[in-house]
């Protein structure tokens, strides 16, 4: 089985070196502009960085695209189903990892450690003016999102002897039992709640899930966003930080990410451009912490999802060769 390893970093192929798979390393996303590179290939695996739209998918002879992601929401599936590609992901690996980031940002946030280590690093001074927080302590945490992830976070949450509750589309009261926290409606959710932390996937139905209409409900209301920045309304968030809606934001990902590195001149969609100005808005405040899209990033996660995605084009090649 040829494999074509989209978005690779130097330390895959070192600790890929053993498997039995035929791996060729390409360091660029997969997407519209190296689509000839997947040409002889049986099989390609990518990050979140490519953008496996519709025309890759019809002109390209893979058969299946192991994503090294939960989300798979860079894969246009309507177009791979039609194709009979077949798209597989790596449904868990961190969810540990991703809810402690998920804490980070919120006692980030909770003893302003961002603005203690300005002060301390650039300005050299050691007072504390200006630098009072809050304890998370007896704070009622809104949990959207009870997967794994979901539910790793509560788990330190209580840890922390906050007051949990969540919503989801499918309630695990069995889950909600033992770990003692209570299901509400989104809208409940959203109006009750001190801190909200969103864990679900990128959805149509999900899309915007935090807009307008949510943040008027809120009330000095912390957000933390650690799943897709397309699940905020970048403008909704910027209107509720302003008039006090929201008192602070941590973010790993943004909603116009992708284009935060491209040249602002070469943006010709008015909503890209749009959303991205937004972004830097969101970057340059005070009350907002914005991280990389890191919250996967740890060395176990990173080797949890090697090993799935193994077994993924394994799986694969096995069933292909059956006779």
């Amino acid at each position: 089985m040829k494999v074509a390893w989209f978005d690779a970093e130097e330390w895959e192929k070192e600790y890929l070196s053993d498997t039995d798979l035929d791996i060729t390393f390409f360091e660029q996303p997969l997407n519209e502009n190296s689509l000839e590179k997947t040409d002889g290939f049986d099989a390609c695996t990518v990050f979140i960085s490519s953008d496996i739209n519709r025309e890759v998918l019809e002109n390209t002879d893979v058969e299946m695209i192991a994503c090294r992601s939960t989300g798979f929401d860079h894969v246009d599936l309507e177009a791979a189903n039609e194709q009979g590609t077949q798209v597989m992901n790596v449904p868990e690996y961190g969810s540990n990892t991703v809810a402690e980031h998920t804490f980070a940002l919120m006692l980030s946030l909770s003893r302003k450690i961002y603005s203690s280590l300005e002060r301390t690093s650039e300005e050299h001074r050691f007072e504390h003016s200006g630098l009072t927080g809050f304890d998370l302590k007896g704070k009622k945490l809104g949990v959207v999102g009870t997967g794994a992830i979901g539910l790793h976070v509560i788990r330190i949450a209580r840890g922390f002897d906050m007051e949990v509750i969540a919503s989801d589309p499918e309630p695990d009261e069995e889950k909600a039992e033992e770990l003692g926290f209570m299901y509400v409606s989104k809208e409940d959710l959203v109006r009750k709640s001190d801190i909200i932390t969103l864990h679900c996937p990128l959805v149509d139905a999900t899309r915007h899930m935090i807009s307008g209409s949510e943040i008027q409900r809120m009330d000095d209301t912390v957000i933390i966003n650690t799943s897709r920045g397309e699940l905020i309304e970048t403008e909704a968030l910027l209107e509720g930080l302003e008039t006090g809606k929201v008192k602070a934001a941590g973010l790993d990902v943004l909603e116009g990410e992708g284009k935060i590195e491209d040249d602002i001149n070469y943006l010709s969609d008015n909503e890209d451009l749009r959303i991205l100005l937004e972004d830097e808005k969101l970057m340059d405040r005070d009350d907002v912490i914005v991280t990389p899209h890191n919250a996967f990033n740890s060395r176990e996660a990173l080797e949890r999802i090697e090993d799935v995605t193994l077994e993924n084009l394994k799986q694969r090649r096995n069933t292909v060769n059956q006779p």
